[in-house]
C-alpha cells in the first residue's frame, strides 16, 4: 500500500473551473484527475465512461416511464406519445457521444 501526502493546492476561481469541467468529462473527481494528468497518460477515455451517470439516469427514466404507459388509465395514443418521447431522447443523448446501448432494461 502506498503512503499517500496529503497535498493543499491554492487556484483561482478561473482555474478551479477549467479543472472542474475537464475531470467531469472524463468522470473523475479532483484527485483522480491530477493523478491522471502526472502520470502523462495521453489515453481518451470512451465517451460511453464520460456519460455513465446520464445513462443510468436515462434507463431509471425509461423503466418509470414504460410503467406509466403500461396503466389501464394510459390511453394508446398517450402510451404511443410516451414511447416516441424516450426514443427521441435517446437519439438525442447518442449523437451527444455516448456509445453502447442507451435502453438498460
Amino acid at each position: 500500500m502506498a503512503n499517500n501526502k496529503r497535498l493543499f493546492l491554492s487556484l483561482s476561481e478561473e482555474d478551479i473551473q477549467k479543472l472542474d469541467f475537464l475531470r467531469e468529462e472524463l468522470g473523475m473527481n479532483r484527485s483522480q484527475y491530477i493523478r491522471y494528468i502526472l502520470s502523462g497518460q495521453t489515453k481518451v477515455l470512451s465517451p460511453s465512461i464520460k456519460y455513465k451517470e446520464l445513462v443510468k439516469h436515462l434507463a431509471e427514466i425509461d423503466m418509470h416511464l414504460r410503467v406509466i404507459a403500461l396503466k389501464d388509465t394510459v390511453s394508446p395514443g398517450e402510451t404511443l406519445a410516451i414511447y416516441s418521447e424516450v426514443k427521441e431522447l435517446k437519439t438525442l443523448l447518442s449523437m451527444k457521444g455516448t456509445s453502447g446501448q442507451v435502453d438498460q432494461k
